[in-house]
């Protein structure tokens, strides 16, 4: 059957209606249910779904015998969040990962480097919530202040850890390094310490274990068995101690002893370099007492005084000899000087001053040696309230060690003093006939032996005045017209001064010009020893006493009543010393 022959105008029709029939075709055809999003397919992987496909052969044109199998060939890097938060890839020479305030200790060998990481999460973790009774920051000064940080204007130094943050948010971290003991040199006759510590940090994830001949990093070297390094971080914080060996002295194989901590509060370990906060008050051939700075002046406005009342004594006080070498090279470090020399005793207390009754406190260093130099310093325990790990500036503070010495010439100048002044009694002695008949002599109930041996102890009694810190009425104020060592006087002295010579001065003008010790209360001798000298030794030698209720007497010497009571400081024997001197 032949097909009708259509027109012009019905075979453009058919054109059209085929063309459009084949478009529908097409759009259903590429419309169909089977493609879906890759969004609406649950995976239970959460890394890329094509992980393992990508690792195929048909995919690699690689060996794969050349390639460890899964290897990660990419990392993200994101400010606050990396392998501290999602997990660090292991490696094989991976450092210590330290927490905040926790301290580490370790030997360290000669030419040894211990590598140390403190982490991101560590970095932007919770601060704190005890802090510090005086922390480093409170005694600098606030040197180191916390940066502000984050965009929403926060002004204490807390971060608040956001999903992503931007490059200028970061905080601040304190690392320390103090070195207890130190290696000594082959060569005893040789005095020259190691080399000190040295400190390499990075922040750079190209040098996790930064040492010498590694970067990027900063290097800084410990100053007497001390360093504090403070950065502003982000990320990761890289850093490692060297043994330095660079020496040409031959050391024994016994390491560095060393204390390592960081901390995003305060200094863990602190030395302060601005002052001793000590001074000398008084020394002897024997002991010397030294007084400590007022912590209230180093911490905030100095009005907290009960703070530190209640405290009591928040120092300590480290002393050694200028010849022990063990402390030289680690002066610096708190964990050195509490390995100190049992030989010097140190016992302290606290006592309100007179100005402005502020709490200080006062050391008594005994067994020392007469005319010897010695080295101290004033230390904190923690930070006066706690110490040890875990606890913000937990590692002790050091100030600053200064000098002192004993007085060997105290002794002599006493014991010169009173030997010139015996040397001129003998030569008037020695005019009387001693070595002659019993009724010869100047007394039938005295000899020349009586008069030398009641002068020694009346001229003992009155040339070397016994120092007391009593109150009672009996003792006597001296010197009030002389400063205190600091130069300061007490209110009421100024006052007393006013009535006399005999405060104003000590009893032997000698005293105040060679020794010039400052103010002191004097224990009275008994006027009994100066009535020995007048009735055992010849009236030739025109002896006598000061007339008892005169100001010369009462200033001079003490008495006893009828009853045996001790009314002034006397010498009695037998008595008990702390109030009589024989």
């Amino acid at each position: 059957m032949p097909l009708p022959k259509l027109s012009p105008l019905q075979s453009r029709l058919a054109a059209s209606l085929i063309a459009s029939l084949l478009l529908l075709l097409l759009y259903f055809t590429f419309a169909s249910p089977h493609f879906a999003y890759a969004a609406d397919v649950d995976s239970i992987r959460s890394e890329d779904h094509n992980h393992e496909r990508l690792l195929e052969r048909p995919f690699l044109d690689v060996d794969m015998d050349e390639l460890e199998w899964g290897e990660i060939s990419y990392e993200a890097e994101f400010i606050g969040v990396d392998r501290g938060i999602i997990g660090r890839a292991p490696t094989g020479n991976e450092p210590k990962e330290v927490i905040n305030n926790r301290l580490e200790t370790i030997n360290i060998a000669l030419g040894q480097t211990v590598s140390y990481m403190f982490s991101n999460a560590s970095l932007y973790g919770e601060k704190s919530t005890t802090k510090a009774f005086l922390s480093p920051l409170q005694i600098q000064g606030r040197d180191f202040e916390e940066v502000e940080v984050g965009d929403d204007g926060r002004e204490n130094g807390e971060i608040e850890l956001k999903a992503r943050q931007s490059s200028s948010n970061f905080r601040t971290l304190y690392i320390s390094v103090t070195a207890c003991v130190q290696p000594t040199a082959l060569d005893t006759s040789t005095h020259v310490p190691p080399p000190q510590l040295q400190l390499y940090v990075s922040q750079s994830a190209n040098n996790t274990n930064p040492g010498p001949g590694t970067s990027p990093q900063d290097m800084i070297e410990l100053e007497g068995g001390y360093v504090m390094h403070a950065l502003n971080a982000t990320g990761d914080v890289y850093f490692g101690v060297f043994g330095n060996n660079n020496t040409q002295t031959t050391y024994t194989d016994h390491p560095w002893e060393v204390e390592i901590a960081a901390s995003i509060d305060a200094p863990y370990h602190y030395y302060y370099d601005s002052s001793d906060n000590l001074s000398l008050v008084d020394s002897d051939t024997g002991s010397a007492l030294l007084l400590a700075g007022n912590p209230m002046k180093l911490d905030g406005d100095g009005q907290n005084y009960n703070k530190w009342m209640d405290v009591s004594t928040p120092f300590s006080l480290f002393a050694r000899d200028m010849n022990d070498q063990s402390i030289i090279g680690l002066e610096n470090s708190y964990c050195a000087w509490t390995k100190g020399e049992p030989a010097i005793q140190i016992g302290s207390s606290v006592a309100k001053r007179e100005v402005g009754q502020l709490p200080d406190e006062q050391f008594y260093v005994q067994g020392l040696s007469g005319g010897s130099k010695y080295r101290a310093a004033l230390a904190m325990n923690g930070n006066s309230t706690n110490s040890g790990s875990g606890i913000v500036g937990g590692g002790g503070i050091v100030f600053r060690a200064t000098n002192f010495s004993t007085l060997s010439a105290l002794a002599d100048f006493y014991d010169n003093y009173a030997l010139q002044q015996f040397g001129f009694f003998q030569r008037v002695l020695n005019m009387t006939p001693c070595e002659t008949t019993a009724s010869a002599q100047y007394s039938l109930a005295r000899t020349c032996e009586d008069c030398t041996t009641a002068y020694k102890q009346w001229l003992c009694a009155v040339a070397i005045p016994r120092c007391t810190e009593d109150s009672q009425d009996y003792v006597r104020v001296r010197a009030m017209g002389i400063p205190y060592p600091n130069g300061s006087y007490h209110p009421d002295h100024v006052e007393l001064g006013s009535q006399g010579a005999f405060v104003n001065t000590s009893r032997n003008p000698v005293i105040d010009t060679n020794v010039t010790s400052g103010p002191y209360k004097e224990l009275l001798p008994c006027d009994d020893l100066c009535y020995h000298v007048v009735q055992s030794c010849p009236a030739s030698m025109t002896f006598g006493c000061p007339l008892p209720g005169s100001i010369s007497f009462n200033q001079s010497y003490g008495q006893i009543n009828n009853r045996f009571d001790i009314s002034s400081a006397v010498q009695l024997p037998r008595a008990d010393p702390l109030d009589v001197r024989w």
